[in-house]
């Protein structure tokens, strides 16, 4: 008789064999191609003996940085860079194992290449510049089987702390007064370790000060430190004083006399300010036939017969870079002939491409779940009016199908319903023109922001066309008006005070049609209606700081329609409006609601590759006055690419509502399990694997659910389970794990995820966790989700 092998049993004899030959291979072959007489650096560890330092400062991260080379990169105690290296070695310089050795491989760092004497003086030196004025340095080096190890073993004892800090200036000269004026923020502090770092910083700190007092020559570098160690008991006197060869372009403030403006500059060209004309004290050269002077001094802040401040410069070089008509953005300053305290200022301009046209291919992917190929065509216009107005028109074309495998449930997926299950296919057609000033245009006077971002004023107009085939056809009309501003690198704000949406319904088929009938919530959110009302929208970032260890991203949308309309009925003695009989407009319906979601993340990096990702959504729709219903276009969904990735797009909620209990075609369950609170946490692990190969592990937790039951003309309630009960919600949750492979070349990331449920909340109470059941695989009940998708999910 012939032993069965489970298919479960199967996989874990093979996960382990795999794992044994990895770990095997790994360890055997990590010193093939080390030379005869030397061997691997294999690791290093460094130790630091402080006992008696009270400065509890981490000096090992400082000491870290000298040790060069560093090991071959490892991953959990094996490196697989080297691995590669070793198995794909060839003496050749050409062909596919040459090319894979040096480009997915890492040859071996050999303890030849480490300067043990050299990084022992580096570290010394580095502990000198921390105060440690009396340390020592050790190294020791192990090898065994041709792999080194090295232990560096530094001893410190307490640092030097600054005794006092003084300034060893004459008050007679302007600079030197501006100097003391500084010191209340000095970086140096009594009682502190030393620390030349800082020092060194707070050189810049001063410049940085100087320079917004109109010392435009006066450099770091003209600054001196003076530290007398004699004052006993591992105390310094820091004394500052300015260098006596300082030039004395230097040490006098100048202000701004003429200012030239270039606004058609190419490089090579013959300047010449002869042919000018004077706008506010500027002289705009050549003339207005590029862009209009008074809109481009919008980005200028730099006054005649003001104080240069380095703030006033680098502020206009950013807003005059924000301009879509110009690439390239310099300004330069010389003295003044005429006067030994002044500067004139030169802005040069240089145009960029005015108009251009583009088409495109691409690979549409979306939050939805569908994906498929898209072309676009777009035209761009970066200078309509002359005033560095930006004009958009983008024409798109979609056929799409909804991936991301089955839902998971206990159904028998080898039915014919089963089959229905991937076959939600569409087409769109769109476009949609956008013309963005900039600069805030208001029938109030504003003043000009000072703020390096330019500020926008956006005026959109659009017509989408969704065909979901053999279900409905939708058309979508848009107009906007729109303003964004960012008062700060981390803080946006983007105010849409006129949207205007209107969305039909046209050509449902019969399927579709019984589906509504059947339910008259799902049928009331899908009726021909206007949207209008106002966005708002606040973004908090802080992933502009790249540096940062931890990062953080917050983003509030209120969205607002139909209270402005419905209250101008209402002043002129409308009827209220009523389930059978609202009020419209042009002969449609308007919708009236309040809906506001909440998106936050949080991002610790770890190294240089490594992070861990988390994001919670929290968003709510309250309809009112003339809607009992959200529109369709704004109720919240969940599942997904983006979303819970163990689950099909919009395959669960709201709440536990089951809808496969009374339907056979899978495909509808899309436009049925939608909600109007939405709950969502994701956590990912994100780690590098070798060359532009990305992987990660996450965990995904939500649902959707309903403000108040919806009941059939029978009375019935219309979604069983789909009401949202505070004090069940947390039963409630669909939670799914898994883990993702990522192909990370910058400018393109292609994400494949395969997402694993653990708790299914449509399934009865008891029976919701099927991790214990979980089968290998794209297909059965309770199998793995594939999602396929362009960039990272958050």
């Amino acid at each position: 008789m012939i032993p069965v092998i489970s298919r479960r049993h199967l996989l874990s004899y093979r996960t382990l064999l795999f794992l044994f030959v990895v770990i095997i291979l790994s360890g055997c072959s990590s010193t093939k191609t080390v030379p005869e007489g030397d061997a691997l650096f294999a690791g290093y560890d460094i130790k630091v003996k402080n006992e008696e330092d009270s400065s509890n400062r981490e000096l090992g991260t400082d000491l870290d940085g000298p040790v060069r080379p560093k090991p071959n990169a490892s991953i959990l105690g094996l490196k697989p860079k080297l691995w590669i290296y070793n198995a794909f070695y060839t003496e050749k310089e050409k062909g596919l194992k040459h090319w894979i050795q040096t480009k997915l491989g890492e040859p071996p760092v050999l303890l030849s290449e480490v300067d043990t004497s050299s990084i022992n003086d580096i570290m010394r030196n580095q502990l000198l510049n921390k105060g440690y004025f009396n340390n020592s340095v050790e190294s020791t080096t192990t090898i065994e089987k041709k792999k080194a190890n090295i232990e560096w073993t530094t001893s410190v004892s307490e640092p030097y702390r600054i005794r006092k800090v003084e300034y060893t200036l004459n008050d007679s000269l302007p600079v030197h007064q501006a100097i003391r004026a500084t010191s209340s923020e000095s970086l140096l502090i009594p009682g502190e370790p030393y620390d030349l770092s800082t020092m060194t910083a707070e050189r810049v700190r001063i410049d940085g000060e100087l320079k917004e007092k109109g010392y435009y020559y006066f450099s770091p570098e003209n600054l001196i430190f003076s530290v007398d160690t004699t004052a006993g008991n591992r105390q310094a006197d820091v004394l500052l004083r300015v260098k006596r060869d300082a030039p004395s372009q230097a040490l006098q403030p100048y202000t701004l006399d003429d200012i030239y403006i270039f606004a058609n500059y190419f490089l090579g060209d013959s300047l010449s300010t002869s042919d000018t004309i004077d706008v506010r004290g500027y002289h705009y050269v050549p003339n207005e036939d590029y862009v209009k002077a008074k809109h481009l001094l919008r980005g200028v802040f730099l006054r005649q017969d003001s104080l240069y401040t380095r703030s006033d410069q680098l502020l206009t070089v950013n807003r005059l870079m924000g301009l879509p008509a110009y690439k390239f953005v310099n300004v330069q300053f010389e003295d003044d002939t005429a006067s030994n305290n002044q500067l004139d200022a030169f802005i040069y301009l240089t145009p960029a491409m005015k108009k251009s046209l583009r088409a495109e291919a691409r690979m549409v992917s979306k939050t939805n779940g569908f994906a498929g190929p898209g072309i676009t065509a777009s035209f761009r216009n970066r200078n309509t009016f002359r005033g560095s107005e930006q004009l958009n028109v983008e024409l798109t074309g979609s056929f799409e199908n909804q991936i991301g495998g089955n839902r998971t449930s206990g159904e028998d997926t080898n039915s014919e319903t089963d089959t229905n299950n991937n076959g939600l296919t569409s087409y769109e057609l769109g476009v949609q023109t956008t013309l963005t000033f900039p600069r805030i245009m208001s029938p109030f006077h504003l003043p000009n922001l000072r703020t390096e971002f330019v500020p926008k004023t956006r005026i959109g107009l659009g017509f989408n066309f969704l065909n979901r085939v053999q279900y409905f056809q939708m058309n979508s009309f848009n107009a906007t008006y729109a303003y964004n501003w960012r008062p700060k690198k981390t803080l946006t704000f983007d105010v849409t005070p006129i949207n205007l949406q209107y969305v039909q319904l046209a050509n449902t088929t019969p399927e579709f049609d019984a589906l509504l009938a059947d339910r008259p919530y799902l049928q009331r959110s899908f009726e021909n209606q206007f949207i209008i009302g106002s966005i708002y929208q606040a973004t908090f970032s802080t992933q502009v700081y790249e540096d940062h260890t931890h990062q953080f991203y917050n983003s509030t949308t209120l969205d607002l329609s139909g209270n402005v309309v419905n209250a101008l009925y209402s002043l002129f003695g409308s009827e209220a409006p009523q389930e059978d009989y609202p009020r419209t407009l042009l002969g449609q319906r308007y919708s009236q609601y309040t809906r506001i979601d909440n998106d936050f993340r949080y991002y610790l990096n770890i190294g240089e590759e490594s992070q861990i990702a988390t994001r919670f959504i929290a968003g709510v729709g309250f309809p009112y006055g003339n809607s009992s219903v959200m529109p369709y276009v704004k109720q919240f969904a969940i599942g997904g690419p983006n979303s819970i990735r163990a689950f099909r797009a919009r395959s669960i909620g709201p709440g536990s509502y089951d809808f496969y209990a009374n339907q056979t075609d899978n495909n509808l369950s899309y436009f049925d399990q939608t909600g109007d609170i939405k709950l969502e946490a994701n956590i990912e692990y994100r780690f590098p694997i070798v060359g532009f190969f990305k992987g990660a592990l996450f965990v995904d937790a939500g649902n959707v659910w309903l403000i108040k039951d919806t009941y059939t003309e029978t009375g019935e309630v219309e979604k069983p389970g789909g009401k949202f009960e505070f004090n069940n919600f947390t039963k409630e949750l669909a939670v799914g794990t898994g883990f993702g492979l990522r192909v990370d070349v910058e400018f393109f990331v292609l994400r494949f995820d395969f997402g694993i449920p653990v708790q299914v909340p449509y399934l009865p109470e008891g029976q919701r966790n099927v991790l214990n059941d979980f089968k290998f695989g794209f297909s059965g009940e309770n199998s793995m989700t594939l999602n396929i998708a362009i960039g990272y999910p958050f």
